[in-house]
Order: C-alpha cells, then sequence, then structure tokens
C-alpha cells in the first residue's frame, strides 16, 4: 500500500531555491546613469572642441543632473549601488592589488576596492568640472547660466573648468585601462554587467517599485538640471 506524503511539491519559484535567490548586480536606474553619462561626456568633449557652445552647455548640464542623480542613488539606492558597500579602506585596496598579482582570477560582484576608488575620483571631477562650468565663461562669446550670478568669480569658475579637463582625460583613459586589464590579463568581462545587470547569486531580485523610483529620480534630476539653461545663455555682442 503506497503511503501518501504529506509534504507539498518544492516550487522552482521558492525563496528557497536557487533560482529565487540569484538576483543581478546594476540596478536599471544605474545602468541607465551610465550609459548616459557616458553619451553626455563624449558630447561635452566634441561640442567643447568644435566650438558649439549651445550643446556644449546642454550636455554639461546633462552631466550635472547624472551627478547629482547618482550621488542620491549612492544613499537609496540597491544595495551594490550604496556608498556604503564601497571597500575604500586603504587595507582593502592594498590586499586586493596584493591578490591580483599573486594570481587571484577570481570575480566579485559589485565594485572592487580599485573600482570603487575610481568610480569616486571620476564622480568628483566630472562634479566639479559640470558645476564650474555653469559659471564659466569662454573669454569671446559665451558664459555659462550662472556666470552673471557669481560676478568676477566667473573667471575662477572658467579657470578650473579648464584645468580639470586634463585630470578628467587622466581619469578616463586609467578607466579604459582597467577595463582592458581586467579583460585582456583577468578573463573578465566587465562590459556586459552593465548591460544586462549582471548576476548575483547571493543577491535578491531587485524592487520593480524601488527600480521605477530610481529611473523616474535620474529624469527629474536631468530635466531640473537642464532648467539651469532658462535662466539664459549670454552672449557677448
Amino acid at each position: 500500500m503506497a503511503i501518501k506524503s504529506n509534504k507539498m511539491p518544492t516550487s522552482s519559484s521558492d525563496a528557497s531555491s536557487p533560482s529565487a535567490a540569484t538576483g543581478k548586480i546594476w540596478d536599471i536606474p544605474l545602468r541607465l546613469f551610465h550609459w548616459l553619462l557616458m553619451f553626455a561626456v563624449i558630447g561635452a568633449v566634441i561640442s567643447a572642441k568644435t566650438a558649439n557652445w549651445f550643446w556644449h552647455e546642454k550636455m554639461g548640464l546633462m552631466v550635472l543632473g547624472l551627478i547629482g542623480f547618482r550621488i542620491i542613488w549612492g544613499l537609496i539606492g540597491t544595495d551594490h549601488a550604496r556608498f556604503s558597500r564601497f571597500p575604500l579602506s586603504l587595507n582593502r585596496v592594498i590586499q586586493y592589488i596584493r591578490s591580483r598579482l599573486a594570481g587571484d582570477r577570481t570575480y566579485t560582484p559589485g565594485h572592487a576596492p580599485t573600482g570603487a576608488w575610481a568610480t569616486i575620483i571620476l564622480l568628483a571631477v566630472l562634479g566639479a568640472m559640470a558645476g564650474f562650468g555653469t559659471m564659466a565663461n569662454n573669454d569671446i562669446l559665451f558664459e555659462g547660466p550662472l556666470a552673471a550670478w557669481v560676478g568676477a568669480y566667473t573667471n575662477t569658475a572658467t579657470y578650473w573648468h579648464r584645468a580639470l579637463e586634463r585630470v578628467l582625460f587622466a581619469v578616463l583613459i586609467a578607466h579604459l585601462a582597467a577595463m582592458l586589464t581586467y579583460r585582456v590579463w583577468l578573463k573578465i568581462n566587465l562590459v556586459p554587467a552593465m548591460v544586462t545587470g549582471g548576476k548575483d547569486k547571493k543577491a535578491k531580485p531587485f524592487s520593480r517599485r524601488h527600480q521605477m523610483i530610481g529611473v523616474a529620480l535620474l529624469l527629474i534630476m536631468v530635466v531640473a538640471a537642464q532648467t539651469l539653461g532658462l535662466l539664459g545663455e549670454r552672449y557677448y555682442l
């Protein structure tokens, strides 16, 4: 005689199953931020080199809005997006570099100590450049939307806006070099995760509501930054 079991069949969607526990590394708002920031920075550089100051301002304000979003999302965003998860201690950085030089090829979801510092430095440089840019002038024809509000400080802002350009290029080159090192030496391709979100087996799936809030916040910050342009682009005639 068969004995009936009272145990319910395990569903693949059960919270304890590996598939249910597997989440992503990067949320949708953070991925949008990453690619929009790349677009805005490239646009800002090209428009500056071609003396298209109208679009240079628009791209710069877009950068400003995106940096503002990233700062907020670093406080209220998903797990790996939060600054509190960044391994910034000097000891962690030294240990990480030593482990890589010793042959460690493992991949850990989220920011590595060196990547965390690179992110902080890039955000600081871009935020400073965009901020100074709103108060800068080009000495010939055009000035930023806040230049008239800061008086003679516009010349100081212009100096720092230009001086940080070399710092930005150095940081971007270092960023590209690090990605190439990961790809060629460590055999780790970091790009797909910033497109698909990647996989973190220990993380829970993101809340749809949380991600919708993030996307809305990103759009609000970008639009808010663009409204600075309504103060008027002032051309010297």
